[in-house]
Protein backbone atom coordinates (compact mmCIF):
# COMPACT_ATOMS: atom_id res chain seq x y z
CA UNK A 1 0.00 0.00 0.00
CA UNK A 2 2.62 2.80 0.63
CA UNK A 3 4.12 1.95 -2.39
CA UNK A 4 0.96 2.49 -4.18
CA UNK A 5 1.91 6.30 -3.68
CA UNK A 6 4.62 6.54 -6.47
CA UNK A 7 1.88 5.76 -8.88
CA UNK A 8 1.16 9.78 -8.02
CA UNK A 9 4.71 10.91 -8.56
CA UNK A 10 6.12 8.78 -11.52
CA UNK A 11 4.36 9.01 -15.02
CA UNK A 12 1.63 8.57 -15.91
CA UNK A 13 0.04 10.69 -12.96
CA UNK A 14 -3.04 12.28 -13.19
CA UNK A 15 -2.72 14.47 -9.88
CA UNK A 16 0.46 15.89 -11.77
CA UNK A 17 -1.94 16.19 -14.97
CA UNK A 18 -4.27 18.31 -12.42
CA UNK A 19 -1.33 20.55 -11.07
CA UNK A 20 0.38 21.17 -14.51
CA UNK A 21 -3.14 22.70 -15.67
CA UNK A 22 -3.69 24.53 -12.23
CA UNK A 23 -0.51 25.98 -12.07
CA UNK A 24 -0.46 26.38 -16.43
CA UNK A 25 3.01 24.33 -16.66
CA UNK A 26 3.44 21.80 -19.45
CA UNK A 27 2.41 18.36 -18.61
CA UNK A 28 5.04 16.86 -20.17
CA UNK A 29 7.73 19.47 -18.03
CA UNK A 30 5.69 17.90 -14.72
CA UNK A 31 6.37 14.73 -15.90
CA UNK A 32 9.93 14.85 -16.59
CA UNK A 33 10.55 16.33 -13.27
CA UNK A 34 8.58 13.84 -11.32
CA UNK A 35 10.40 11.06 -12.84
CA UNK A 36 14.22 11.09 -10.48
CA UNK A 37 12.26 11.63 -6.92
CA UNK A 38 9.66 8.96 -8.11
CA UNK A 39 12.02 6.41 -8.83
CA UNK A 40 14.47 7.64 -5.89
CA UNK A 41 11.08 6.47 -2.87
CA UNK A 42 11.36 3.04 -5.01
CA UNK A 43 14.62 2.70 -4.35
CA UNK A 44 14.75 3.53 -1.03
CA UNK A 45 11.54 1.18 -0.35
CA UNK A 46 13.52 -1.55 -1.89
CA UNK A 47 16.24 -0.66 0.90
CA UNK A 48 13.87 -0.50 3.52
CA UNK A 49 12.46 -3.99 2.63
CA UNK A 50 15.83 -5.80 1.82
CA UNK A 51 16.64 -4.35 5.51
CA UNK A 52 13.65 -5.70 7.07
CA UNK A 53 14.00 -8.91 5.74
CA UNK A 54 17.51 -9.24 6.62
CA UNK A 55 16.74 -8.42 10.32
CA UNK A 56 13.97 -10.61 10.27
CA UNK A 57 15.06 -13.37 8.75
CA UNK A 58 12.14 -13.30 6.08
CA UNK A 59 12.12 -17.01 4.26
CA UNK A 60 13.64 -16.54 0.56
CA UNK A 61 13.77 -19.37 -2.31
CA UNK A 62 15.43 -19.09 -5.62
CA UNK A 63 13.92 -20.28 -8.57
CA UNK A 64 15.88 -21.00 -11.95
CA UNK A 65 15.08 -20.40 -14.73
CA UNK A 66 16.29 -21.83 -18.50
CA UNK A 67 16.64 -19.08 -21.10
CA UNK A 68 13.41 -20.09 -22.89
CA UNK A 69 11.20 -19.47 -19.43
CA UNK A 70 13.43 -16.54 -19.37
CA UNK A 71 12.17 -15.07 -22.72
CA UNK A 72 8.08 -16.25 -21.53
CA UNK A 73 8.67 -13.89 -18.67
CA UNK A 74 10.23 -11.09 -20.14
CA UNK A 75 7.74 -11.17 -23.29
CA UNK A 76 4.81 -11.08 -21.01
CA UNK A 77 6.19 -8.46 -18.91
CA UNK A 78 6.77 -6.17 -21.79
CA UNK A 79 3.11 -6.56 -23.07
CA UNK A 80 1.91 -5.62 -19.61
CA UNK A 81 4.30 -2.59 -18.82
CA UNK A 82 3.12 -1.06 -22.21
CA UNK A 83 0.32 -0.11 -20.82
CA UNK A 84 1.20 3.07 -19.05
CA UNK A 85 1.94 4.27 -22.79
CA UNK A 86 -1.68 3.98 -23.58
CA UNK A 87 -1.85 6.24 -20.54
CA UNK A 88 0.84 8.93 -21.30
CA UNK A 89 0.75 8.91 -24.82
CA UNK A 90 -2.69 9.44 -24.46
CA UNK A 91 -2.51 12.25 -22.90
CA UNK A 92 0.73 14.06 -23.86
CA UNK A 93 -0.45 13.42 -27.52
CA UNK A 94 -3.47 15.19 -26.84
CA UNK A 95 -5.48 12.11 -27.90
CA UNK A 96 -7.55 11.82 -24.82
CA UNK A 97 -8.27 13.21 -21.32
CA UNK A 98 -6.65 11.79 -18.35
CA UNK A 99 -10.15 9.75 -17.42
CA UNK A 100 -10.16 8.76 -21.02
CA UNK A 101 -6.55 7.52 -21.01
CA UNK A 102 -7.63 5.91 -17.24
CA UNK A 103 -10.02 4.24 -20.03
CA UNK A 104 -7.87 2.89 -22.21
CA UNK A 105 -5.20 1.17 -20.17
CA UNK A 106 -8.08 -1.06 -18.32
CA UNK A 107 -9.55 -1.81 -21.70
CA UNK A 108 -5.74 -2.82 -23.14
CA UNK A 109 -5.50 -4.47 -19.79
CA UNK A 110 -8.68 -6.75 -20.29
CA UNK A 111 -7.46 -7.10 -23.98
CA UNK A 112 -4.12 -8.88 -22.24
CA UNK A 113 -5.90 -10.97 -19.25
CA UNK A 114 -9.05 -11.86 -22.00
CA UNK A 115 -7.62 -12.83 -25.40
CA UNK A 116 -3.56 -12.95 -24.68
CA UNK A 117 -2.93 -14.16 -21.14
CA UNK A 118 -6.12 -16.45 -20.94
CA UNK A 119 -6.02 -15.77 -17.16
CA UNK A 120 -9.32 -14.03 -17.55
CA UNK A 121 -12.66 -15.67 -18.22
CA UNK A 122 -15.75 -13.42 -19.57
CA UNK A 123 -18.14 -15.27 -16.65
CA UNK A 124 -15.63 -13.30 -14.02
CA UNK A 125 -16.10 -9.91 -14.94
CA UNK A 126 -19.82 -9.25 -13.45
CA UNK A 127 -17.63 -10.31 -10.34
CA UNK A 128 -14.96 -8.35 -10.79
CA UNK A 129 -16.90 -5.19 -11.60
CA UNK A 130 -18.84 -5.48 -8.86
CA UNK A 131 -15.95 -5.44 -6.56
CA UNK A 132 -14.73 -2.55 -8.33
CA UNK A 133 -18.05 -0.77 -7.74
CA UNK A 134 -18.20 -1.23 -4.28
CA UNK A 135 -14.29 -0.03 -3.71
CA UNK A 136 -14.71 2.63 -5.62
CA UNK A 137 -18.42 3.73 -3.58
CA UNK A 138 -16.34 3.55 -0.88
CA UNK A 139 -13.70 5.95 -1.57
CA UNK A 140 -16.30 8.19 -3.40
CA UNK A 141 -18.10 8.64 -0.04
CA UNK A 142 -15.29 9.56 1.85
CA UNK A 143 -14.24 12.46 -1.15
CA UNK A 144 -17.61 13.60 -1.07
CA UNK A 145 -17.51 14.45 3.26
CA UNK A 146 -13.82 16.06 2.60
CA UNK A 147 -15.41 18.65 -0.36
CA UNK A 148 -17.54 20.07 2.72
CA UNK A 149 -14.41 20.31 4.48
CA UNK A 150 -12.41 22.32 1.39
CA UNK A 151 -16.04 24.20 1.39
CA UNK A 152 -15.80 25.50 4.73
CA UNK A 153 -12.21 26.32 4.45
CA UNK A 154 -12.91 28.48 1.54
CA UNK A 155 -15.25 29.76 3.24
CA UNK A 156 -13.38 31.13 6.25
CA UNK A 157 -10.76 32.56 3.69
CA UNK A 158 -8.49 30.05 5.74
CA UNK A 159 -6.10 29.64 2.16
CA UNK A 160 -5.68 33.43 2.14
CA UNK A 161 -4.57 33.80 5.42
CA UNK A 162 -1.93 31.23 5.37
CA UNK A 163 -0.35 33.07 2.13
CA UNK A 164 -0.23 35.62 3.90
CA UNK A 165 1.02 34.36 7.15
CA UNK A 166 4.18 33.07 4.74
CA UNK A 167 4.88 35.66 2.95
CA UNK A 168 5.40 37.94 5.80
CA UNK A 169 7.59 35.51 7.12
CA UNK A 170 10.66 36.67 5.13
CA UNK A 171 12.10 33.22 5.41
CA UNK A 172 15.09 31.54 2.87
CA UNK A 173 13.85 29.41 0.71
CA UNK A 174 14.18 26.11 1.86
CA UNK A 175 12.97 27.08 4.94
CA UNK A 176 10.03 28.78 3.04
CA UNK A 177 9.41 25.19 1.10
CA UNK A 178 10.12 23.13 4.51
CA UNK A 179 7.31 25.06 6.17
CA UNK A 180 4.74 24.76 3.26
CA UNK A 181 6.02 20.87 3.04
CA UNK A 182 4.86 20.43 6.63
CA UNK A 183 1.06 22.61 5.53
CA UNK A 184 0.78 19.90 3.05
CA UNK A 185 1.75 17.45 4.99
CA UNK A 186 -1.26 18.37 7.22
CA UNK A 187 -3.89 19.14 4.84
CA UNK A 188 -3.06 15.89 3.01
CA UNK A 189 -4.45 14.16 5.65
CA UNK A 190 -7.93 15.61 5.78
CA UNK A 191 -8.41 16.44 2.08
CA UNK A 192 -8.59 14.40 -0.97
CA UNK A 193 -5.68 14.88 -3.91
CA UNK A 194 -7.56 16.31 -6.32
CA UNK A 195 -9.32 19.17 -4.03
CA UNK A 196 -5.65 19.71 -2.24
CA UNK A 197 -4.14 20.67 -5.47
CA UNK A 198 -6.85 22.84 -6.46
CA UNK A 199 -7.20 24.79 -3.03
CA UNK A 200 -3.38 24.84 -2.02
CA UNK A 201 -1.64 25.86 -5.76
CA UNK A 202 -2.85 28.97 -6.28
CA UNK A 203 -2.42 30.45 -2.92
CA UNK A 204 1.19 29.31 -2.68
CA UNK A 205 2.49 30.09 -6.27
CA UNK A 206 2.38 33.64 -5.89
CA UNK A 207 4.28 33.90 -2.59
CA UNK A 208 6.57 30.75 -4.34
CA UNK A 209 7.47 33.16 -6.93
CA UNK A 210 8.40 36.39 -4.99
CA UNK A 211 10.91 33.66 -3.15
CA UNK A 212 12.24 32.97 -6.69
CA UNK A 213 10.91 29.03 -6.47
CA UNK A 214 10.45 27.16 -9.42
CA UNK A 215 6.84 25.96 -9.69
CA UNK A 216 8.24 22.77 -11.05
CA UNK A 217 9.91 21.92 -7.72
CA UNK A 218 6.88 23.07 -6.05
CA UNK A 219 4.43 20.93 -7.59
CA UNK A 220 6.61 17.57 -6.89
CA UNK A 221 7.05 18.30 -3.36
CA UNK A 222 2.87 19.29 -3.79
CA UNK A 223 1.94 15.75 -4.95
CA UNK A 224 4.85 13.87 -3.20
CA UNK A 225 3.59 15.15 0.39
CA UNK A 226 -0.03 14.52 -0.80
CA UNK A 227 1.05 10.99 -1.41
CA UNK A 228 1.30 10.47 1.98
CA UNK A 229 -1.96 11.77 2.91
CA UNK A 230 -3.26 8.74 1.05
CA UNK A 231 -1.50 6.67 3.32
CA UNK A 232 -2.39 8.36 6.72
CA UNK A 233 -5.38 8.42 8.92
CA UNK A 234 -8.22 10.17 8.84
CA UNK A 235 -9.28 10.08 5.59
CA UNK A 236 -6.52 8.50 3.64
CA UNK A 237 -7.43 6.65 0.75
CA UNK A 238 -5.18 4.51 0.16
CA UNK A 239 -6.21 3.04 4.10
CA UNK A 240 -9.78 2.75 3.36
CA UNK A 241 -9.06 0.72 0.08
CA UNK A 242 -6.80 -1.29 1.26
CA UNK A 243 -9.08 -1.84 4.85
CA UNK A 244 -11.82 -2.68 2.25
CA UNK A 245 -9.89 -5.18 0.61
CA UNK A 246 -8.03 -7.16 3.21
CA UNK A 247 -10.57 -6.86 5.89
CA UNK A 248 -7.77 -5.35 8.40
CA UNK A 249 -7.91 -2.35 10.60
CA UNK A 250 -6.74 0.70 9.06
CA UNK A 251 -4.66 1.21 12.50
CA UNK A 252 -3.36 -2.14 12.11
CA UNK A 253 -2.18 -1.14 8.02
CA UNK A 254 -0.99 1.95 9.09
CA UNK A 255 1.38 1.18 11.70
CA UNK A 256 2.78 -2.10 8.88
CA UNK A 257 3.18 1.15 6.38
CA UNK A 258 4.85 3.50 8.55
CA UNK A 259 8.64 2.57 7.93
CA UNK A 260 7.90 2.67 4.51
CA UNK A 261 6.75 6.61 4.52
CA UNK A 262 10.47 7.40 5.65
CA UNK A 263 10.98 6.99 2.21
CA UNK A 264 8.35 9.44 0.92
CA UNK A 265 9.54 11.89 3.35
CA UNK A 266 13.29 11.43 3.07
CA UNK A 267 12.78 12.42 -0.84
CA UNK A 268 10.57 15.28 -0.35
CA UNK A 269 13.53 16.97 1.54
CA UNK A 270 15.56 16.02 -1.06
CA UNK A 271 13.56 17.51 -3.54
CA UNK A 272 13.72 20.74 -0.93
CA UNK A 273 17.25 20.90 -0.47
CA UNK A 274 18.72 20.07 -4.26
CA UNK A 275 16.18 21.45 -6.54
CA UNK A 276 18.17 19.83 -9.27
CA UNK A 277 16.57 16.88 -8.49
CA UNK A 278 13.90 17.87 -10.19
CA UNK A 279 15.18 20.40 -12.54
CA UNK A 280 18.33 18.52 -13.99
CA UNK A 281 16.09 16.18 -16.25
CA UNK A 282 14.55 19.16 -17.91
CA UNK A 283 17.82 19.70 -19.43
CA UNK A 284 18.33 16.80 -21.08
CA UNK A 285 15.44 17.52 -23.16
CA UNK A 286 15.57 21.66 -23.42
Amino acid sequence: MASSTMGMIIPPSVPMVIYAVTAQQSIGTMFMASLVPGLLIGLLMMGIIALMAGRQGYPRAHAGLNPQQRRQVIQRAVLALLIPLFVVGAVVGGVATATESAALGVGYALFLALVVFKSLKLRELPALFRSAVMTSATVMIIIAMSQLYVWILSMEQIPQLLAGFLGGLDLTPILLLLVIAAAVLLIGTFIDVTPAILLITPVVLPVLALANISPVQFGVLLISGLAIGLVTPPVGMCLNVCSSITGLSIGRIFRGALPFLLANLLVILLVIVFPAITLWPLTLFS
